[in-house]
């Protein structure tokens, strides 16, 4: 143990003297050396002396990002919940577009190359062809591509959709579209179930 040690219970205090500091020359009031300049008008009586002018802050570009983020954002939700199902009815609805345009995207190449052929040959001869297998490979369609041969003026070609296997139908030079899944030639060309007339 140190007993030599200033500590805090024996600890030196000052204590206030009786004299004080006089300054004989003419500074400033707040310490400061003087500035060299003339008090001018009522400066020296305790009015306000000339104003100064603040610098203006600068409006950062993240701060003017942010808010026209927080706009759009509040304005799109506005216009979404005025729509049918509101906001998550316009979400849900953007998913499916979505969805269904990468399902596009991703369809065999070789089901659309047979759609062109066939509606390239309709248009040249005003029927469809009915080829074989190896008559197709030799045209560019590949082998994951079925194409049932109705009569020559429709066919139904089948193959890779982005969500699985779809069937198009093709009627006289006119393109009823896909469906989902395997169907065959329909029995009644004027009302072509599970296809709806152009």
């Amino acid at each position: 143990m140190n007993s030599g040690a200033n500590r805090a219970d024996r600890a030196i205090v000052r204590y206030p003297t009786d004299s004080y500091f006089v300054r004989l020359e003419g500074g400033s009031p707040d310490g400061h050396a003087p500035s060299g300049r003339a008090q001018v008008g009522r400066e020296g009586l305790g009015a306000p002396g000339p104003r100064r002018r603040r610098r203006r802050r600068r409006v950062s570009g993240r701060a003017v990002f942010l808010t026209l983020v927080v706009l759009g954002l509040g304005s799109w939700t506005a216009w979404a919940s005025q729509r049918p199902g509101g906001v998550s009815g316009t979400v849900n609805g953007w998913i499916s577009n979505v969805r269904g345009d990468v399902a596009k995207v991703s369809a065999d190449p070789d089901l659309a190359r047979a759609r062109r052929y066939y509606n390239g040959q309709y248009q040249a001869t005003k029927a469809y062809p009915n080829l074989t297998d190896s008559e197709l490979s030799a045209v560019g369609v590949g082998i994951g591509v079925i194409v049932d041969w109705c009569n020559s003026q429709a066919v139904v070609i089948e193959g890779a959709s982005g969500a699985g296997t779809a069937s198009r139908l093709l009627v006289s030079g006119h393109d009823y579209g896909e469906v989902p899944g395997k169907s065959g030639c329909p029995a009644d060309l004027g009302s072509p179930a599970p296809w709806k007339a152009p």
